[in-house]
C-alpha cells in the first residue's frame, strides 16, 4: 500500500479539472441542462448540438476527472478515458476545418500527463467514503430548493451536476479494475461502428458547410464536438473496461434520448435511430456492469484463497 508525496495535490487538481469541463469553461453541465430547461427560444434550437456537448464534456471528461480525484486507484482507465476523448476531439476538429480543437487536445493531454506523473507509485485501494455519498446529495438538494423556489433552469441544472457527482461516486468504487479479454465489447463497438462513423461524417460536412445553427463554446463550434461523440462512444465501447463502458453507454442512452426528444432539430438523426442509439447504449451499459459484477466476485474468490485459516482448540 503506498501513496506518492503528490497525492492529495493531484486530487485537487484532479477536481479542478473536473469542474473546468462539467462548469467552467467547459459548460459541460450547463449545456446538457439546457435540452430539460430550455433558458430561450434560440437555445431550443440547438437542444441536440447543447445535450452532445454535455454529454462529451460530463459524461466522457468530467466523470472520469471526478473519479480520479475520488479514488487514485481507478486512474488508469479514468486517464485513459480522457486521453482518447481527447485525440478523436482533435481528430474531428481537423476532419472539419477547424485546427483550433486540437488545443483542447493538447489541454486533455497535459492534464491527464500530469494526473499520470504526479500520481505515479499509487497502490493504495480505495474505500468508500461517507463524504462521497454527501457530496453526491448535495447537488440535488440544491435542484429540490431551486424547484420549490421556482427556479426551474438552476434546478435543471444541479439536478444534472448530480447525476454526473453520483456516477462518478459508483465507479469510484470499482477501483483498479483489469481489461477484460472478452470479445464482446469488440463485437458491440463493430455492430455500431457504421452507424456511429456515418453520424459523425455528416456532422463533420455540417461543421465544413457552416450549416445552422452555429453554438460556440469555449470559442469552438460544437458540429465537430457532435462528431467527436459519435466516433469516442465507438473507441470506448470496444475498450473492454467497466468504467469506459458504463460512461459510453450512458452518454449513448442520453443521445438517444436527445434524438427522440427532438427528432427534427439540428443534429438529431430522428427517432428510430434515437431508439437505437438507446438500446445500444443500455448493451454497453449492460456489459460494464456484468464485467464489474464478474470482477467483483474474482476478487473474493482469491480473498478468500488467500485467507489463511485459524483453528481454535
Amino acid at each position: 500500500m503506498n501513496a506518492p508525496r503528490l497525492a492529495w495535490p493531484a486530487r485537487v487538481l484532479a477536481l479542478c479539472f473536473a469542474l473546468g469541463a462539467a462548469v467552467f469553461p467547459g459548460f459541460g453541465t450547463v449545456d446538457l441542462a439546457v435540452p430539460i430547461v430550455a433558458p430561450s427560444p434560440s437555445f431550443i434550437q440547438a437542444a441536440v448540438l447543447e445535450g452532445g456537448w454535455g454529454l462529451v464534456l460530463s459524461l466522457l471528461v468530467a466523470v472520469p476527472f471526478f473519479v480520479i480525484f475520488l479514488n487514485p486507484a481507478a486512474r488508469a482507465a479514468a486517464l485513459g478515458e480522457v486521453v482518447v476523448v481527447g485525440v478523436v476531439i482533435g481528430l474531428t476538429g481537423v476532419l472539419s476545418g477547424r485546427p483550433e480543437f486540437l488545443t483542447a487536445t493538447a489541454a486533455l493531454g497535459l492534464c491527464a500527463g500530469l494526473l499520470a506523473a504526479m500520481l505515479r507509485g499509487w497502490t493504495t485501494t480505495g474505500r468508500p467514503q461517507a463524504w462521497h455519498l454527501v457530496l453526491a446529495a448535495v447537488p440535488f438538494a440544491g435542484a429540490a430548493t431551486a424547484l420549490v423556489l421556482g427556479a426551474a433552469v438552476s434546478a435543471a441544472w444541479l439536478g444534472v451536476v448530480g447525476a454526473v457527482v453520483t456516477l462518478a461516486v459508483v465507479l469510484s468504487r470499482w477501483g483498479a479494475i483489469p481489461d477484460s479479454r472478452s470479445p464482446l465489447p469488440l463485437v458491440l463497438a463493430t455492430a455500431a461502428a457504421l452507424p456511429w462513423t456515418w453520424y459523425a461524417a455528416d456532422m463533420i460536412g455540417a461543421a465544413s458547410e457552416g450549416r445552422e445553427p452555429i453554438d460556440i463554446t469555449m470559442g469552438l463550434d460544437h458540429w465537430p464536438m457532435q462528431a467527436a461523440l459519435g466516433i469516442t462512444l465507438i473507441a470506448l465501447a470496444a475498450w473492454g473496461h467497466p468504467i469506459p463502458a458504463t460512461t459510453s453507454g450512458i452518454a449513448s442512452m442520453g443521445f438517444g434520448a436527445l434524438a427522440m426528444a427532438y427528432p427534427d432539430h439540428a443534429a438529431s438523426p430522428g427517432t428510430i435511430w434515437g431508439v437505437a442509439a438507446l438500446v445500444w447504449g443500455l448493451t454497453v451499459l449492460s456489459w460494464g456492469l456484468l464485467r464489474r459484477g464478474a470482477a467483483r466476485r474474482q476478487d473474493a474468490t482469491r480473498d478468500r484463497k488467500e485467507t489463511p485459516l485459524t483453528t481454535h482448540r
